[in-house]
């Protein structure tokens, strides 16, 4: 049994139904207990419940559930009230103006305890005000032993009934009304709310089930054997004989019941403890942690669940920082929550790219190993140089970068950026050849080229081999003017859609109009010299 916020309908009676039949079930389950204990009590008079009813009385007491059951409902009903009425506002789409949504939170978290202590507190007050009135204006049936034994079972069996209320109540809220309030969890989190840990359901477990049942037991043999002492034919050593082995009896099973209950909930707590621990470490990135597994039971399945989850989430991990090493952290980031779509989208962007000179005879007359090196070493400052200013390096052809502003991250000044990330890379590539003069190695030199304009980007590769990447005519204008670079003897050349977008100051020199591989018609080219 689901309920869903949808199409402006909810089923508020059917919540407010399921509720009051979930815990008036609890209730008329303590009255039939109450009725059945009280009808074969035995005194010297005969069976409490008949010598009630052939008074008059019993009829009283019988007559009283229903009226126990009205104050429950409508104790009930204002408890309960807040929730259905904020579910209600929501599946017809409108803010709940009586109630706030953290109070309805509150007070879902809460009602299980509050109906469970709603119900003891009637089942004290109500009977005792009903046995103190026949006390003083009953017929004479009603004595005070008689009432002491009444007003103490309706105690004990209050108890029963909170505990099963509680119970009962809880896990409809769970299956039913906590999904609904609490769509994206964050239970632990919300203020004022009651927590009954583990240990506390298995002693209220223990308490209703054990201790209660005892006590009751005791209590009402040590009101039959007061009724009798002094009766003719009455053995007083056979009956407290029977009365002290009943104690000696209760008392065993109470601290069997107590000690199980210890030893139960450290079972349990234990390694929940120590789950959340683990849990605790690996939420600060500590994914070396592992959840002790010491049962094959479901706290053990948990456990072994939990291991294999953080084990996924180290290896994701590791996924997550190496692909950062090919994108900065902030576009890794974006791209693996899914704010960025890889099935392609339209961007204004600048395209950036920069190829090494000379770079085939370079390998020729040189070791690989030397050759590697050099190159990782270039690429390392240039690729620094492009993200300083908030590019990103889309791949490493050859001796070629390719580097985009603009996109994935939107950024207005996208043009500025990849113009002042070039000037960088000239700067580090003078301090790159200074160390390498210094080593007696063969300097580097390249050319730069840079387009703005519109440019299609997402997912290029297969869809087993995923990869980032722009298309359009951009692209192609910005690898072309790269090459313009070498009939100029320059090593930065922009094109006049980049120059037009430019909000800083540069020192630029016109170089014309030239035509280009692949464009019919002429590309318009710019030299940059310096930032102005």
């Amino acid at each position: 049994m689901q309920y869903e916020l949808a199409n402006g309908e909810f089923p508020r009676l059917k919540i407010y139904f399921h509720l009051y039949l979930r815990n008036i079930s609890a209730n008329l389950l303590g009255f039939v207990i109450i009725l059945v204990l009280n009808f074969f009590t035995p005194m010297t008079s005969g069976w409490v419940g008949r010598t009630l009813l052939e008074n008059g009385e019993g009829h009283y007491l019988i007559s009283l559930f229903p009226f126990i059951l009205i104050i429950i409902a409508l104790l009930q009903y204002q408890v309960q009230c807040p929730v259905c009425l904020y579910l209600t506002a929501r599946a017809q789409g409108q803010p709940c103006e009586q109630y706030s949504r953290q109070y309805v939170q509150r007070r879902i978290l809460n009602l299980p305890l509050i109906l469970a202590a709603a119900n003891l507190a009637v089942y004290i007050l109500v009977p005792a005000a009903l046995i103190v009135y026949f006390l003083f204006f009953g017929h004479g049936a009603m004595n005070g032993k008689i009432a002491a034994l009444l007003f103490f079972r309706s105690v004990m069996i209050g108890l029963i009934t909170a505990s099963l209320s509680f119970f009962i109540v809880e896990s409809y809220t769970r299956h039913i009304s906590i999904p609904l309030v609490f769509p994206d969890g964050g239970l632990t989190e919300v203020p004022g709310a009651f927590r009954v840990n583990v240990m506390r359901r298995i002693r209220l477990l223990n308490l209703a089930g054990t201790l209660t049942p005892m006590l009751i037991l005791v209590v009402t043999l040590a009101f039959v054997v007061w009724d009798v002492m002094g009766t003719p034919g009455f053995s007083a050593q056979l009956v407290l004989d029977i009365f002290f082995f009943t104690i000696v009896l209760c008392v065993i099973f109470i601290a069997i019941g107590f000690r199980l209950n210890v030893l139960v909930g450290r079972s349990v707590r234990e390694p929940i403890d120590g789950m959340l621990r683990v849990v605790k470490k690996v939420e600060q990135g500590d994914f070396s942690q592992r959840i002790r597994v010491v049962s094959n039971d479901e706290l053990g399945e948990l456990a072994e669940a939990g291991n294999r989850m953080i084990q996924g989430l180290a290896e994701r991990e590791r996924v997550r920082e190496s692909f950062g090493r090919y994108v900065t952290p902030e576009i890794r980031d974006k791209i693996l929550s899914g704010e960025i779509p890889l099935d392609g989208e339209r961007k204004q962007a600048t395209m950036l790219f920069a190829d090494l000179r000379g770079f085939s005879s370079y390998v020729e007359s040189h070791s690989p190993e030397e050759v590697i090196l050099s190159m990782r070493e270039y690429f390392t400052f240039m690729e620094k140089a492009v993200r300083d200013h908030g590019g990103l390096v889309l791949q490493f052809v050859g001796d070629e970068i390719e580097a985009v502003f603009g996109v994935p991250l939107e950024v207005a000044d996208h043009a500025d950026k990849a113009v002042h990330a070039a000037l960088q890379m000239r700067q580090s590539l003078t301090r790159f050849n200074q160390a390498r003069q210094q080593e007696g190695k063969l300097v580097f030199r390249h050319g730069v080229g840079i387009c703005s304009g519109p440019v299609l980007a997402g997912n290029t590769g297969s869809k087993d081999h995923p990869a980032y990447g722009l298309i359009g005519d951009t692209v192609n204008k910005a690898s072309r003017i790269q090459e313009l670079t070498k009939d100029f003897s320059c090593d930065v050349l922009i094109a006049r859609q980049t120059q037009e977008l430019l909000q800083g100051g540069f020192d630029l020199r016109a170089r014309g109009e030239h035509a280009v591989e692949g464009h019919f018609h002429k590309v318009e080219a710019f030299e940059v010299i310096a930032h102005a």
